[in-house]
């Protein structure tokens, strides 16, 4: 048979029982559980005011992957592919995926945001949930599908997609840039182009920036 605990064991347990009874009827979980909840909600949250307007250098730094094809492009994503190169080594068209940014130095700045793009030397393809800035003017794509199709400063848009400013981009596109490229569609391709609409956010190449390409 064994030993009975002493009389101060046994108080002890009882004073923490009552305490466990009394906190259990106390208000504290929705205070826990709330917290996660927020967490969560400031994650998914993204300033795409901050992303739209953000440096090369800033997007560089929390990017995993980056990469500069002089003259005009600058980019940052989760995976940069290099699908060709020129006779010196230097990559004349690439792959982006996942939380893409782009930054092109044309005569006017231009950032581009999206979840895929193919980038070569005279253009660039972008697609899912595009966005593009130039000035205070903001061209943003609606859908997943929405491609964006940038030649010299000429921009035409295939699909859903809405001339706006910097701060009327939708939460619904916030999220987006959490969730990175849509494993339901088809890897991205030129053929993804096609039936293309101008769009009035970009003019056509001046003979400036015919002598500078």
């Amino acid at each position: 048979m064994s030993a009975r605990p002493p009389l101060s064991t046994v108080l002890k347990l009882s004073l923490l029982l009552g305490l466990g009874a009394v906190l259990a009827g106390c208000k504290t979980g929705p205070i826990t559980s709330k917290e996660p909840e927020k967490k969560n909600e400031e994650q998914r949250s993204v300033d795409v005011g901050f992303l739209l307007t953000m440096s090369f250098g800033e997007a560089r730094a929390i990017s995993p992957q980056n990469l500069e094809m002089a003259p005009f492009y600058k980019i940052a994503a989760d995976e940069i592919t290099v699908l060709s190169k020129d006779g010196q080594g230097l990559p004349t068209r690439v792959r982006a995926k996942g939380h893409v940014f782009m930054e092109i130095d044309f005569r006017d700045k231009v950032n581009a945001l999206g979840q895929e793009a193919i980038i070569s030397s005279d253009e660039v393809i972008l697609r899912g949930k595009p966005l593009m800035k130039r000035g205070r003017s903001v061209m943003e794509g609606l859908d997943d599908l929405t491609v964006f199709y940038i030649r010299g400063l000429k921009l035409e848009a295939l699909g859903k997609h809405r001339l706006t400013n910097e701060d009327g981009v939708t939460p619904e596109w916030r999220s987006s840039w959490k969730e990175g490229p849509n494993p339901l569609l088809p890897a991205l391709s030129p053929n993804d182009i096609h039936e293309l609409r101008e769009s009035i956010i970009l003019p056509g190449l001046s003979p400036d920036d015919i002598k500078k390409r």
